[in-house]
C-alpha cells in the first residue's frame, strides 16, 4: 500500500548518511554529553536524523514553495535543537517542535497537500520516538516527574494513533493509480489501451470463457484438481489447482491456476478464472495493456485459520494472533456480467445475491 516516492527517496538517503555523523558529534562534544542522560543524547541523534531527512527533501520540491520553506526551517531547527541539549529550555523546546512537525504533517496529508510513503512514515516514526525520549524524566529530577511521565504515557500513544490512522484513512480514502484497489499494487502499464491492446483483452477473454465453460459443474473442476482455497462462507471462494500452479502456466486459458466460485444456496457457480505467476514480485505479459494489468495483494492479514479480516497497518504491523502475507501476481477474468470490468481485481458482491434470488 505504501510505496517510495521517487522524490522522497533522496530524504532517506540523507537520513541514513547524517546518522554516523550525529553519533560522531556526540563523541566529539564527550563532555557536554557526559552531563546528560542516554535518553537525552538518544533524542538529539533521532533529532538530527530527521532534520537530515527534512532537509534532503528541499531539492526535490522546490517547485512548492510553502512546502520547501517548510522542510528547510523544519531541518534547521531539529540540526539546531539536536545539539542544544545542554540548553535549559532544550525539552519544551524540542516537545513542541516535534509535536507541531507531527501534527503539521497531518493536517499536510488531510489537507491532500501530500501523500503518505514509506520515507514520510518512517520520518515520523523517528519523530515519535524521539519525542518519547525528550519526556522522559531524567534521573535526580523531582519536580514535575509525575507530570512528566503522565505527558509520556498519553502523548505518545495518541500521537501514533493519530498518525497512522490519518495515514491509513488517506491511503484507503485516496489511493493513487496503482494502489485503486485496497491491498492491491496493480501493474505499470500505458493509461489507455491502444486498438490492439483491446483486441487482444477480447480475444484473452473469448479463450478464457470458451475454456473455462465445462467448470461451471463444479464437480468437474474438482475431477480436474481444483479444490477450495478459503472458507466456503464467504460469497466467493477461489478453488486453486496445484498442479497448474507448479508447472508455471502464464495466462494459458487451458490451464489456469484458479477459479472463483460464487457460494450460494445453489452451489459453488463459477465466476471466472484467474491466472497466477509463480514468483512474487513477478509480473505476467500484459497483453492488453491497462485493461488487463495484473495485481499483487500485499500487506494483507490473515489468521492461522486463513480468514482475512484487515490490511496491514503502515508501521508494517498485523493485529495480534495474525501473519502478514504478500501474495504473486494474479489476473482476473470475470465470465459473469461484472460491473467493475471483465478484468478488474475484485467484483461486485452484488452478484451473488443475485445468483441467489435466481
Amino acid at each position: 500500500m505504501f510505496d517510495i516516492a521517487p522524490d522522497h527517496a533522496v530524504g532517506l538517503y540523507a537520513g541514513l548518511l547524517a546518522l554516523p555523523f550525529a553519533v560522531l558529534a556526540l563523541k566529539f562534544r564527550h563532555a557536554a554529553a557526559s552531563r546528560v542522560p542516554g535518553t537525552v543524547l538518544g533524542a538529539s541523534v533521532l533529532m538530527a536524523t530527521s532534520g537530515a531527512i527534512h532537509l534532503g527533501l528541499v531539492w526535490t520540491h522546490l517547485e512548492e514553495g510553502v512546502t520547501a520553506v517548510l522542510f528547510v526551517l523544519n531541518g534547521i531547527a531539529y540540526l539546531a535543537l539536536s545539539q542544544l541539549f545542554t540548553w535549559r529550555w532544550w525539552r519544551p523546546a524540542s516537545a513542541a517542535l516535534i509535536a507541531g512537525t507531527l501534527l503539521g504533517y497531518l493536517v499536510y496529508i488531510v489537507l491532500g497537500f501530500d501523500g503518505p510513503d514509506q520515507v514520510a512514515i518512517a520520518t515520523k516514526l523517528i519523530e515519535l520516538l524521539a519525542l518519547a525520549l525528550v519526556l522522559v524524566p531524567v534521573r535526580g529530577e523531582t519536580s514535575r516527574r509525575k507530570l512528566r511521565w503522565r505527558t509520556l504515557g498519553v502523548a505518545i500513544p495518541v500521537l501514533t494513533v493519530m498518525t497512522v490512522a490519518v495515514v491509513w484513512i488517506d491511503a484507503l480514502a485516496r489511493p493513487d493509480e496503482r494502489h485503486a484497489h485496497a491491498g492491491a499494487l496493480l501493474q505499470a502499464t500505458n493509461e489507455v489501451a491502444t486498438p490492439g491492446q483491446e483486441a487482444a483483452a477480447q480475444k484473452l477473454y473469448n479463450d478464457t470463457s470458451s475454456a473455462i465453460a465445462p467448470y461451471r459443474d463444479w464437480r468437474k473442476a474438482w475431477a480436474d484438481g481444483y479444490r477450495p482455497g478459503g472458507s466456503q462462507t464467504m460469497p466467493s471462494t477461489h478453488w486453486m489447482n496445484q498442479r497448474y500452479v507448479d508447472a508455471g502456466y502464464v495466462l494459458d486459458p487451458r490451464h489456469p491456476q484458479g477459479l472463483v466460485y460464487a457460494n450460494t444456496k445453489h452451489g459453488p457457480q463459477l465466476l471466472g478464472a484467474m491466472f497466477q505467476m509463480k514468483r512474487i514480485g513477478e509480473f505476467g505479459p500484459d497483453p492488453g495493456g491497462p485493461v488487463t494489468a495484473w495485481h499483487q495483494h500485499e500487506n494483507i492479514c490473515f489468521t492461522p485459520l486463513g480468514f482475512e479480516f484487515s490490511l496491514m497497518t503502515p508501521t508494517a504491523t498485523c493485529p495480534l494472533g495474525a501473519i502478514a502475507i504478500t501474495t504473486p501476481a494474479m489476473l482476473h477474468v470475470w465470465i459473469v456480467d461484472n460491473p467493475s470490468g471483465r478484468f478488474a481485481v475484485d467484483f461486485d458482491e452484488k452478484l451473488v445475491r443475485k445468483i441467489d434470488q435466481a
